[in-house]
């Protein structure tokens, strides 16, 4: 089975649970937190073929009893166990995914060549949440490459307001009238 598989196989395990219990955010929170402390040393460690995995269960449960909810407690041994710590930022990639989209929202991103005012974001959030009929989250990423304007991009959807869509399309336009 690919890696991929795998992650989504985890991911969705754990966002079924998690669901039916009404704690799906929490533990997505949580488990975005400990992506965050398990550096490459951290990871190494539990990935070791050196280390006995009897020693890579206490060190789990010694790091993590007590401080998250037994749902993230028993999935983190769980990833310990089955030795697929290494995909854990991938699963919590995947989980959030699940998560969003089961309270109908959708990420995206507003590629400019400058920052963005923050109101500036908001609308386009807004224009992209009409235009999809649902509720778009988006990111900023700066893109030098588009010279003026903004792109969004959600989903598939994308509306390019870059001054170079604008030159194609008065381009396009003189070629179709033949001027």
């Amino acid at each position: 089975m690919s890696s991929n598989n795998v992650v989504k196989k985890y991911a969705k395990s754990l966002f079924d649970v998690t669901y039916e219990k009404g704690s799906a955010g929490e533990v997505g929170q949580q488990l975005n937190e400990i992506t965050k402390i398990f550096s490459s040393e951290v990871v190494a460690f539990f990935t070791s073929p050196f280390n006995a995995a009897d020693n890579k269960l206490t060190a789990a449960k010694a790091a993590l009893e007590g401080k998250v909810t037994a749902e993230t407690f028993n999935f983190i041994l769980v990833l310990v166990q089955n030795e697929r710590v290494a995909l854990l930022k991938d699963i919590a990639k995947e989980f959030s995914s699940l998560v969003q989209a089961s309270a109908g929202i959708t990420k995206g991103k507003l590629s400019a060549a400058q920052e963005v005012s923050s109101e500036f974001l908001k609308q386009a959030e807004e224009t992209a949440s009409k235009a999809l009929g649902k509720k778009v989250e988006l990111t900023f990423e700066k893109n030098p490459s588009l010279v003026a304007g903004f792109k969004v991009e959600v989903a598939g959807w994308t509306m390019d307001d870059s001054a170079q869509a604008h030159l194609k399309s008065l381009k396009d336009d003189l070629i179709k009238r033949g001027l």
